[in-house]
């Protein structure tokens, strides 16, 4: 309860213990890996091949997709600090696939590793700039017609200014 108390104090992120076997790319090559701790920001990991500190690594258990970058190392441990929140559920429920998926590069392959697939990102960009050319439209326009209504205005004071003088005239003369 103290340690609530003091300026700063943030409580330790929970850990899942586990041992998950996944598949690791470090650069172009793939390698065994095995989890070890799972908490939201990270993951303990252990391999053969421990990439070096600093270095970003793509870490995948079954369809599931884990990328983040090296914060530390020992001998064959390292830690990793994910790029985005992980799903620690999901990542420990996810069944390991019978085959290897296919590359992101291969023609054929409809995987994807992002979280939202690039044509559902290009189609809402698309639809936004679409709505904000509608917008820009309409605001021009409106713009126009408060600007001709001005113009009309104040022709129509010069007019009246133009033709009220000669019938004040005839007027102060009957």
């Amino acid at each position: 309860m103290l340690k609530a108390l003091q300026i700063g104090y943030k409580p330790r992120e929970t850990r899942h213990p586990v041992l998950i076997p996944a598949r690791m790319r470090v650069g172009e090559s793939w390698v065994e890996a095995v989890i070890h701790n799972l908490s939201s920001g990270g993951a303990l990991v252990a391999s053969d091949e421990a990439p070096e500190r600093g270095t970003y690594v793509e870490i995948r258990r079954g369809r599931l997709t884990i990328i983040g970058r090296v914060v530390w190392r020992k001998d064959r441990f390292f830690g990793i600090q994910a790029q985005g929140r992980l799903d620690i559920a999901a990542i420990i429920n996810e069944p390991r696939l019978a085959s290897r998926p296919r590359s992101a590069n291969d023609p054929e392959s409809s995987y994807e590793r992002r979280a939202q697939p690039r044509a559902d990102a290009d189609a809402r960009i698309a639809r936004q700039l679409e709505n904000s050319r509608r917008w820009s439209a309409a605001f021009q326009f409106g713009v126009f017609v408060v600007l001709a209504l001005i113009a009309a205005g104040f022709a129509a004071n010069e007019l009246y200014q133009i033709l009220s003088r000669p019938f004040s005239e005839l007027e102060s003369h009957l």
